[in-house]
């Protein structure tokens, strides 16, 4: 029962002494000047991979998505904390040339830190400047892993901070010691002797499950109705056959849905017709199911166009700015285009883009195609009509930033 009690009290010092002992070595002039200007790099580098900001003049940097939230700011500063700590007590064991391999978890943690943070929405990654997409990486695949990665960045920098604290402070390494094995009648399992180990996975493990709770697999919070009268409501939004939605910009003295936005998701009516499917009470899916077109639309063969061939009908469609307009055509072409923006490729939410100031090939498709239609249906489809097809296209070529801005909208 003595040998216990020591034994408690020896590694609760030990914990006071490591704790100490990295204040002390951070309290160092050397430390401390390494410290404050590698968290000032860190913040600006995360910050600026996370969309915080873009280089001014030239516009150059990442678009976000969505609005940035107080987890957001949480996380960046977090990372960029224990990043720099880390590097801090890295550098300080390297002048004072102790051995240790313990930099695995720092380089894997700041890794999962940047990935975290450069995938905010995690669709893709776009790179702007000067108005213009330089780079459109696609990260779809991350979505369902976005909320671990960020734990586990998390994690492990902890972990890789606390290693290299204890390695300094013991003078050596733990990740590289060779352990003799003894077979102890009543050994214990390492989780239980090591209450950070095992505080350290109870911890993880309720972020992680906290994060699948919160993941919004299905919109229950929001009002979704069953199709009625061909068409579907979701909270205020009304979709349908002939029905699509997407972000326009605001009318004068309008008030944005989210506090910041400079466009609001309206539903606008269209020139081609889709056949419902039946609402499964997944809001997201059933948004990917009757708002992101598929078939070959009444005009396909004319235009030579396809919902099922997104990339070959934005090549066609991008001809179309090739289209002679007469005097009174160019007019009406000028006030659709002049009004429709892009918010997820050269443009965000905060900053949309009018598709005439923007070169990627979204904006040259989208302007063909309002060509095409006022040439050959001018006199049967109204500006808004025309406006709403080019949105139904938009919403092909982006449906995952379309659904999140949607889903999003509809919770306010």
């Amino acid at each position: 029962m003595e040998s216990e009690g020591k034994h408690k009290a020896m590694k609760e010092e030990k914990k006071e002494n490591i704790l100490s002992t990295s204040i002390e070595i951070l309290k160092r002039e050397e430390s401390k000047k390494i410290l404050l200007i590698s968290i000032t790099a860190f913040l600006i580098v995360y910050s600026f991979l996370y969309g915080f900001w873009k280089i001014p003049i030239i516009d150059f940097g990442i678009n976000r998505l969505s609005g940035i939230g107080f987890f957001d700011y949480l996380f960046v500063i977090a990372v960029s904390a224990l990043t720099s700590i880390f590097l801090s007590l890295f550098l300080y064991e390297r002048r004072s040339k102790l051995a240790s391999a313990s930099s695995i978890g720092g380089v894997g943690g700041g890794f999962a830190g940047i990935v975290g943070a450069i995938c905010p929405v995690c669709q893709s990654i776009g790179i702007v400047a000067f108005g213009s997409t330089l780079l459109n990486i696609p990260t779809a695949f991350l979505t369902p892993y976005l909320g671990f990665l960020k734990v586990a960045s998390i994690g492990l920098l902890g972990m890789a901070v606390y290693f290299k604290a204890d390695s300094i402070h013991s003078k050596k390494c733990k990740s590289c010691e060779v352990k003799v094995e003894r077979h102890d009648k009543n050994k214990e399992m390492f989780l239980y002797k090591n209450n950070i180990a095992f505080g350290s996975l109870v911890v993880l493990t309720l972020l992680l499950v906290f994060n699948n709770l919160m993941i919004p697999k299905a919109f229950a919070t929001t009002a979704l109705s069953s199709v009625s009268g061909g068409t579907a409501n979701l909270g205020s939004f009304e979709y349908g056959p002939k029905i699509t939605l997407k972000p326009m910009p605001l009318a004068q003295g309008e008030q944005p849905a989210i506090q910041g936005y400079r466009s609001k998701v309206k539903p606008i009516p269209t020139i081609s017709e889709l056949q419902m499917k039946p609402l499964t009470g997944n809001a997201a899916q059933d948004l990917v199911n009757n708002v992101v077109p598929s078939g070959t639309p009444w005009y396909g063969q004319q235009a030579g166009v396809s919902f099922d061939d997104p990339i070959t009908a934005q090549n066609l469609w991008a001809k179309g700015r090739a289209i002679q307009l007469s005097p009174q055509e160019e007019q009406r072409w000028g006030r659709i285009v002049n009004s429709f923006t892009c918010d997820y490729c050269c443009g965000s939410p905060q900053n949309p883009t009018i598709i005439t100031r923007c070169g990627c090939a979204h904006s040259l498709a989208a302007q063909g195609m309002a060509k095409w239609f006022i040439k050959n249906y001018g006199s049967s489809y109204s500006d808004e009509e025309i406006y709403g097809e080019m949105a139904r296209w938009y919403a092909l070529w982006y449906p995952g930033p379309t659904v999140k801005r949607i889903l999003l909208e509809a919770q306010v």
